[in-house]
């Protein structure tokens, strides 16, 4: 098995069978999908996944004995995968066909072991606006001021850097499994093209900034081990906004 796609599940009804669809129909074939319920409480849940699991063998679903957020279904996604490569995919967003076969070209063709891609930003519809570019290579360093890499673009190689698995957080667990990783190589390279698509929903927890830079601050203080004054002092000059960052920067 070469690539383990992990997707944690949690009242995605909506959207997970496009999503899935968008995985089957990708020119690379030796993958696994690892679907993780996360104790979804919406009704049918069961039934949902089961049908999803139908579409094609090479997809198992596996049921988390309690509810822990998205970076524990992660987890025990990353625990079961037996492909050499892991990557990831939300319920909700979706993936261009090429996405694997370009994307696997790029670590093998370089010998890098942790990458990214540029994705699109786009409504429930998966109607496109924006496209998400990060920087051609980002270290340790440079991403501790900031994190625009989307989960479903990471691929990382097991062979290279061994099973990671993310740090215990409910929010910003991404962030802290590229940084844990990023103790152990230069840099994550980013593949210079958009091959998936983040689905914004309306009132989702991601929308909120308090709640975002709370989860900021704690990944600071539990991956990066800062203490509570320096982990909300980096976090706060990433999330205000620029107008309000330099007239600190003039009284400082």
């Amino acid at each position: 098995m070469k690539v383990s796609i992990v997707m944690p599940y949690y009242n995605a009804a909506s959207y997970i069978r496009e999503t899935v669809e968008a995985i089957i129909a990708q020119t690379f074939k030796d993958w696994e999908l690892i679907i993780v319920d996360d104790c979804s409480p919406a009704p049918k849940t069961t039934e949902v996944l089961n049908q999803v699991k139908s579409m094609d063998d090479r997809i198992k679903v596996i049921r988390a004995e309690k509810n822990g957020g998205a970076g524990v279904a992660r987890n025990i996604g990353i625990k079961a995968a037996q492909g050499r490569y892991i990557g990831f995919c939300d319920s909700d967003d979706w993936w261009y066909p090429t996405k694997l076969e370009e994307q696997l070209k790029f670590m093998q063709d370089n010998g890098y072991e942790l990458t990214c891609t540029w994705y699109e930003d786009a409504n429930e519809k998966l109607e496109s606006y924006y496209t998400m570019k990060q920087a051609p290579r980002q270290s340790y360093k440079s991403m501790i001021a900031g994190c625009n890499i989307g989960t479903p673009g990471v691929l990382f190689d097991t062979k290279r850097v061994g099973k990671k698995y993310m740090p215990p957080l409910r929010r910003a667990e991404d962030w802290g499994l590229w940084m844990n990783i990023l103790k152990d190589v230069d840099y994550i390279y980013t593949y210079p093209k958009a091959l998936w698509k983040y689905r914004h929903i309306s009132g989702s927890e991601t929308s909120n900034k308090w709640v975002m830079l709370k989860a900021v601050v704690k990944m600071y203080q539990t991956v990066l081990k800062m203490n509570v004054m320096k982990a909300w002092a980096t976090g706060l000059f990433i999330f205000l906004p620029n107008n309000i960052l330099k007239k600190l920067k003039k009284i400082l």
